[in-house]
């Protein structure tokens, strides 16, 4: 390949970004290299035709220079300038999408006595659009103390200025107002890291920093509010009325809040209930599954227009949870588009079969799933632990037995599993294979069997194993029982 670091940033590039890019090339204020240009549109061709792979540097010096020898250095200038060039066009695409940052600049550039007017019709610019932002982020506190700042450091010129203190002030609020919210976004960060991770490193809170936080004039900053119910719930889990607190706080406050912190905070509440799901309690399915709801009613699900696989797979878990199967049929068929490319149709499969499997329709499971060939092991692992529950519920027992043996031979030749995620797996084809014959078990090898599988980490597997154990054990009764009702044989 030509150039892997240049083709890299050419195509994250849309075809019309790459228009305008080139209009930038073009620019003599922008760009004095007009050789540039020609290898733009070079590379650009290679990019539209799907050859840049192929491209070498000699058959690209041949289209910018064909009457000159190849000059290896040159090249790789060009190619470096044009590297960079595309780097300040994406920095000034960003610009372009940013007016407030843009006139906070032009704000800070127009001090001089002779340009107030300019000033003021800038300043009356950013205040109209500090009042479109929607939601009040970490940004916005930022953007008001630019603002409130650039004021200050105009009028401290001349301190005779009417108000000077109340501008200090009014840039001071806005300052605290960004550093809280940002240093608690951070320790928020930490929090969730530490729930799941060790680590030596940690993000501390300075000495009075709640305290500080009880002045009345932070009331009004709905952001504070809403992380500081956040750390409740994550520093104290077992405090359920923390996770209310935090619900409420989301749904007083969501109209001050922007999509990307709204959809942050709702998506820790989701983690708090499968904290709390994986504790046993069950009920939170409810909970979760109307947090996604809300999610999804409030238009912020999905991020730049994509929905991650992970995301899609709890709301889908949540629906079966608490039985809204028709709800999360129509969602898989309605949201599935919108994941990664890649992993669309293996997702989308996957997910139809674990519906129909709570469904009992185990016709659907099968047609869906034993012609399906997976790409990634996830889908994999899921698909087998599906099959091999269908093929129990119908009583396909040599389907079960092959499919438990391939599955096993499957999982030792895999060199991408883990050795802990192997093992695990293995115990669980044992025990299905046992559950297979402990319909014949005496009532102590059937305490005993739930007891090794109590003792299992995996939940989810686990909690149909139980179920399985006690369907076997509730039908052991109901024979016993009527054997003991059994009508008397009279011999005469």
């Amino acid at each position: 390949m030509f150039s892997e670091k240049l083709f890299s940033i050419l195509q994250t590039l849309s075809k019309v970004e790459r228009n305008r890019f080139r209009k930038y090339l073009l620019s003599p204020y922008l760009n004095d290299q007009s050789d540039l240009v020609l290898l733009f549109d070079a590379t650009d061709k290679a990019l539209r035709d799907g050859t840049f792979a192929e491209l070498d540097g000699e058959q690209v010096w041949q289209k910018l220079y064909p009457n000159k020898p190849y000059n290896d250095a040159q090249l790789r200038r060009l190619s470096s300038d044009l590297n960079q060039m595309s780097l300040r066009f994406l920095s000034a695409e960003a610009r372009n999408q940013n007016p407030l940052a843009e006139a906070l600049d032009l704000q800070r550039l127009l001090e001089k006595p002779e340009l107030k007017k300019h000033v003021a019709s800038v300043e009356r610019n950013i205040e109209r659009l500090l009042d479109e932002v929607p939601g009040q982020s970490t940004e916005y506190y930022l953007a008001q103390f630019n603002l409130h700042n650039n004021i200050v450091n105009k009028a401290s010129k001349h301190l005779s200025v009417t108000g000077y203190a109340e501008k200090l002030s009014a840039a001071d609020f806005y300052l605290e107002c960004f550093y809280i919210t940002q240093k608690l976004e951070l320790y928020i960060g930490w929090l969730l890291y530490q729930g799941s991770r060790v680590s030596e490193k940690s993000v501390e809170l300075p000495a009075g920093f709640w305290e500080h936080l009880e002045n009345e004039r932070f009331n009004k900053v709905p952001l504070l509010t809403v992380y500081r119910q956040v750390v409740n719930c994550l520093n104290e889990p077992e405090e359920e009325s923390h996770f209310k607190n935090l619900l409420h706080g989301l749904e007083s406050q969501s109209d001050s809040l922007t999509k990307t912190d709204l959809r942050k905070c709702y998506f820790i509440a989701q983690n708090y209930c499968a904290l709390k799901i994986n504790q046993g309690k069950r009920e939170y399915y409810r909970e979760v599954f109307e947090i996604f709801k809300k999610i999804i009613k409030k238009d912020i699900l999905l991020e730049e227009g994509n929905l991650s696989e992970g995301i899609f797979k709890n709301i889908v878990t949540a629906g079966l949870g608490v039985g809204e199967f028709e709800w999360t049929e129509k969602f898989i068929e309605e949201y599935s588009p919108y994941l990664p490319v890649g992993i669309r149709e293996n997702a989308r499969t996957f997910n139809l079969s674990y519906l129909y499997f709570h469904q009992k329709r185990y016709s659907d499971v099968l047609n869906l799933l034993q012609n399906v060939e997976y790409n990634d092991v996830v889908y994999v692992l899921g698909s087998k632990i599906i099959l091999i529950q269908t093929y129990y519920e119908l009583q396909e027992t040599l389907a079960l037995d092959s499919l438990i043996d391939s599955f096993r031979i499957y999982l030792r030749r895999n060199k991408v599993i883990s050795k802990n995620l192997k093992r695990e797996y293995i115990n669980y084809l044992g025990f299905v294979k046992k559950l297979t014959i402990s319909s014949g078990f005496e009532k102590k090898e059937l305490i005993k069997f739930r007891e090794k599988v109590m003792a299992t980490t995996s939940p989810t597997h686990k909690k149909w194993l139980l179920e399985k154990i006690d369907d076997i054990d509730h039908h052991k009764k109901i024979r016993g029982a009527a054997k003991m009702n059994a009508p008397l044989i009279i011999i005469r």
